[in-house]
């Protein structure tokens, strides 16, 4: 086990949660590791806080770039990188101690391209959630894990799993999106052969109301990654593999009907989503009369509402988040 890890993690503003961060990855009980943070331009003390820390250890590299996003970051760690292994870490998270050495066994174990195990949800008033991978240890083909794509949204993040770095040659994440992992981690899983599912927990995860994902102001952005990423990944994986064809047509028009009726639907996201529906029901003339009625009503409805109404959603109670 003298294989190097090398771990991507993108910095922005996260001085709060970042020592811990780099601890959990410094403190590994796998030592082999290339740690490249990148500092996305923070304006808090961060990217010194990582120069600080490359001075005392020789495992982290610093790259430092104006502040064009967590994918450009990401995939300016990706050039660097050199291990045979690839993990990813967002900078307000944390790992569990033996994270690393555990995965790597169960790779090296099983003779796996992808290990994906568990992770805890952080919150700042209440006890954190384990979201279990699987209830046992349980090894996937490329085709099966992809399948799980549609029933289990876990299946597509990219920070509770060890890759081969092979997996990702030439993939780069897509810029421009509030969403990275939906646009990227499904790609190398299509290269891989073996996918193994564990559910131990090995990664933390922070529940804060200023991460990017609970923002009110990205909200249509995300609707519109979501309207992308189900999409173009929809038609790759179809492409590939025929057989899961239905599987990923079935969920895509219910995804549709999910994204008509998100709360923070606008004008611009409906009308969009109208698009993706008469491309959609124009690709699969068959359809039944049905899924077309459901998709058409959900649409005309809910941009009567809007235009009638032109109202924001009440925001979430945010007491359990951490600021």
């Amino acid at each position: 086990m003298d294989r190097t890890i090398s771990v991507i993690v993108p910095v922005y503003n996260v001085k709060p949660y970042l020592l811990q961060c780099i601890d959990s990855i410094l403190n590994q009980s796998y030592h082999k590791l290339q740690i490249v943070l990148i500092d996305d331009g923070s304006t808090d003390g961060s990217g010194e806080l990582c120069d600080e820390m490359a001075k005392k250890d020789s495992r982290i590299q610093v790259i430092h770039q104006s502040n064009l996003g967590a994918a450009h970051a990401r995939n300016a760690g990706m050039q660097v990188a050199t291990g045979e292994y690839l993990s990813f870490v967002d900078s307000d998270d944390y790992l569990e101690r033996d994270a690393y050495l555990f995965m790597v066994r169960k790779l090296e174990k099983y003779d796996a391209d992808v290990v994906r195990c568990s992770f805890r949800e952080i919150w700042k008033n209440r006890v954190g959630e384990e979201r279990r991978a699987d209830s046992e240890e349980r090894i996937y083909s490329a085709e099966e894990f992809l399948g799980k794509f549609t029933e289990d949204w876990t299946c597509g993040l990219l920070w509770d799993k060890l890759y081969r770095r092979i997996l990702f040659e030439g993939i780069t994440f897509e810029e421009g999106h509030k969403i990275d992992d939906e646009f990227f981690t499904y790609q190398g899983i299509m290269n891989a052969r073996r996918i193994l599912s564990v559910p131990k927990v090995v990664y933390n995860y922070r529940k804060r109301v200023s991460g990017i994902m609970t923002q009110p102001e990205s909200m249509e952005q995300i609707i519109l990654d979501k309207l992308d990423y189900a999409s173009v990944r929809r038609r790759n994986v179809s492409m590939k593999y025929p057989a899961l064809k239905q599987i990923y047509d079935d969920h895509y028009s219910n995804f549709l009907l999910l994204l008509i009726r998100d709360p923070y639907a606008t004008g611009e996201s409906l009308m969009r989503t109208k698009k993706q529906i008469i491309r959609f029901l124009a690709e699969h003339p068959k359809i039944s009369i049905r899924i077309k009625w459901q998709l058409f009503c959900a649409i005309c409805i809910r941009m009567n509402r809007l235009m009638r109404k032109n109202s924001i959603p009440e925001e979430k109670d945010l007491a359990d988040y951490f600021e």
